[in-house]
């Protein structure tokens, strides 16, 4: 371990390759170990090596996920070969050799090459695997071992092995932990699936209940859905009812044709802002930067969320939304007319509309279809409702519990999606992703185990609560003032 020691000091090098370079010269040494037959040496060594590299890995998967799933594949070789009982020294000879080339070949700069002749993915894939992805092969691989069917298991397990390598970042920020025994395990079960030992289903059966508890953490459901469309789709109503209204006890109820003409207007292009914005961000999505980008999003979004919550805040007394409405409703009708009416409804519907495509765009990568379109259509019914019941029933909406019913809701929204674009970003490897036990891990508030998603939320709600305090101070202070 002293080895790994040193060579972890070792690697604060310009870049990856002078990283594994320097990581690599454990490899060679314990090559050399082996064809001498000195197998306990060549094992510390290679742990060493080992210990250097969860290190450094995040650099070679950035430079190249070919190279890296290739290295990763060649590292389960090693792990394989050194654990066979007997022992074989020209199997770990064998699996220290290709390792050593295909990490030459990455430092020269060289395309690194599989001997395996395994097909690497192609770049783009429309399939993003998942931890369902694996709890599938393991539980395909334990069947088959069940069975006795030895080169199926062998299969299945190298399944998990390629599919592990784009899962691994998201088990990674959650569970340090979880994600070092996973990798253990993994290559233990491909050894004992090719000694065809009877212990292979209870590694592959440990590994299940590992990564279980990861596949149930959905990021988004049919709530958070539900909770966009009400939230912004209730704003535009509230904006259009008290247009008419206005206008109708001022003398201009004719002109309220004028309202929801605009109105439909801004509809139709908050849909086609939304049907651009889908095809642009498709055609940017790639293997390489799906993270990436539901990272930057999802932050967007959050940061949108803060202006509402606090635009709402705002708003939430009955004399600051009459205030809002009548000045802007009196500023249409002196300067643009009736055209100005139709702008002011087109504009007000536009905006909503807009930043609701945005919020879902921000979690699209990270709630099922059905929860969505569930969450839409609950969303959907439930405006439908509050229309008829303000437009025909005559209901009147409490501003000011609705205000704030409606800033709690965003402000839920916004902290989550701070917690799940920088848990993104931390996937994509652009922020560190080391996990703290310690720290709350909770999915329905997009909270994870890590200080990079933490730090901001804290900070968000010291921020929310600051605002609350003033204006519960300049409450108190008006009648002082006034008397």
């Amino acid at each position: 371990m002293l080895v790994g020691t040193v060579l972890a000091t070792a690697v604060a090098a310009a870049g990856p390759e002078d990283d594994l370079r320097a990581a690599n010269l454990g490899v060679r040494r314990a090559l050399v170990a082996a064809r001498a037959g000195d197998l306990g040496t060549a094992e510390r060594e290679y742990r060493g090596y080992e210990s250097t590299w969860f290190q450094i890995e995040d650099g070679i998967r950035d430079r190249s996920r070919d190279a890296y799933r290739i290295i990763e594949r060649l590292m389960g070789g090693v792990d394989a070969a050194l654990a066979r009982r007997p022992a074989d020294a020209a199997a770990v000879v064998a699996a220290l050799s290709a390792l050593d080339r295909a990490q030459t070949q990455f430092v020269n700069g060289e395309v690194v090459v599989d001997p395996s002749g395994a097909a690497a993915p192609q770049p783009g894939s429309a399939t993003k695997p998942t931890v369902t992805t694996l709890l599938r092969a393991l539980a395909d691989a334990r069947a088959a071992a069940a069975s006795g069917n030895w080169t199926g298991a062998a299969t299945e397990i190298a399944q998990f092995q390629d599919t592990w390598l784009d899962v691994e970042g998201e088990i990674k920020t959650r569970s340090a932990e979880a994600y070092r025994q996973s990798e253990i395990d993994m290559a233990l079960a491909a050894t004992q699936a090719a000694q065809h030992s009877p212990e292979t289903a209870a590694t592959l059966g440990r590994m299940t209940e590992r990564l279980r508890p990861f596949e149930a953490a959905a990021h988004y459901g049919v709530f958070d859905a539900a909770i966009i469309l009400l939230r912004e789709g209730l704003e535009a109503i509230l904006v259009l009812v008290a247009l008419s209204t206005f206008l109708l006890k001022s003398g201009n109820g004719d002109k309220r044709r004028w309202v929801w003409s605009g109105a439909a207007a801004g509809l139709a292009a908050s849909v086609a802002l939304g049907v651009a914005l889908q095809v642009l961000v498709s055609g940017l999505i790639t293997a390489e930067n799906r993270e990436l980008i539901e990272g930057i999003t999802g932050l967007f979004a959050a940061a949108m969320l803060l202006y509402v919550s606090y635009w709402l805040h705002d708003k939430s007394s009955l004399a600051g939304w009459r205030r809002y409405v009548t000045e802007r409703t009196t500023a249409a009708l002196t300067s643009g007319g009736l055209f100005g009416l139709a702008l002011l409804a087109f504009l007000a519907v536009f905006r909503e509309g807009g930043e609701t495509v945005l919020f879902y765009l921000g979690m699209a990568a990270s709630i099922t279809t059905t929860d969505l379109l569930a969450g839409l259509a609950i969303g959907a019914a439930g405006l439908a409702a509050v229309t008829v019941l303000m437009t025909v029933a005559g209901v009147r909406v409490p501003m000011r519990p609705f205000f704030t019913v409606a800033s709690i809701l965003v402000f839920y929204l916004c902290f989550k999606f701070v917690g799940t674009g920088v848990h993104a970003l931390q996937v994509a490897g652009i922020l560190g992703s080391s996990s703290a036990g310690y720290l709350p891990a909770l999915d329905f508030f997009g909270m994870y185990p890590t200080w990079a998603t933490t730090i901001p939320q804290v900070l968000l709600v010291l921020a929310g609560a600051a605002v609350i305090l003033r204006g519960r101070l300049a409450m108190r202070l008006a009648p002082a003032q006034n008397a």
